[in-house]
């Protein structure tokens, strides 16, 4: 599945990927330490090729979905958001992003996220779709708030940043029905009013 927006592209990860991504971590390696638990010191190449290669089989079972965030203007990616696996049984499904540092306060991040709530809801038909934010990191926050995501609760030290570190989780969700209320608006405000575009595989 690729989801096609205004300035973003969504599409499939592939191992050919992983040199760009390297980079892009490493590069942006202060800021996502802080607050991706995958993220110790610098990533290697086997690392990341490691989780491309995990990626791809979930994709191709249906199990769970990893998208490469790509600028529509260059090609060039610039981050990731990714599902993690789908609860098939009751339509649910918890999503995570992250974006290079010198792409990031842009609204690419809040586009894609747009973008891959469309293809949940309207092309897989899920009933639910939740996300968690470290309750300091403020600019996931802000994206998962603009959009209109409905606020949970907080979990209490539920997200593990380092092997002894902790930090409290906002969380939150959208059912189909609030997003099917909500998705001519969200369109009008992130995608300069235009529909994204799924393409099936």
């Amino acid at each position: 599945m690729e989801i096609l927006g205004e300035r973003v592209l969504l599409r499939p990860l592939n191992l050919s990927d992983s040199e760009r991504l390297v980079s892009l971590i490493n590069a942006s390696a202060n800021e996502l330490r802080e607050f991706m638990p995958w993220m110790r010191d610098k990533i290697t190449r086997k690392e990341e090729d490691d989780y491309l290669l995990r990626a791809v089989q979930e994709m191709n079972l249906n199990q769970a979905f990893h998208f490469g965030i790509v600028l529509k203007a260059s090609r060039e990616i610039i981050g990731v958001i990714a599902t993690h696996p789908i609860d098939w049984l009751n339509e649910s499904v918890s999503i995570g992003y992250w974006i290079a540092t010198a792409f990031s306060g842009k609204g690419y991040t809040t586009e894609s996220v747009v973008l891959i709530l469309e293809g949940l809801f309207m092309e897989l038909k899920l009933h639910r779709v939740a996300v968690s934010a470290a309750t300091d990191n403020v600019a996931s926050n802000r994206v998962i708030e603009k959009i209109g995501f409905r606020f949970e609760g907080v979990q209490k030290l539920a997200g593990k940043v380092a092997p002894s570190r902790w930090k409290d989780l906002n969380t939150f969700a959208l059912l189909d029905t609030e997003y099917k209320s909500m998705r001519k608006n969200l369109f009008e405000k992130f995608l300069g009013g235009k529909y994204p575009k799924v393409k099936l595989a």
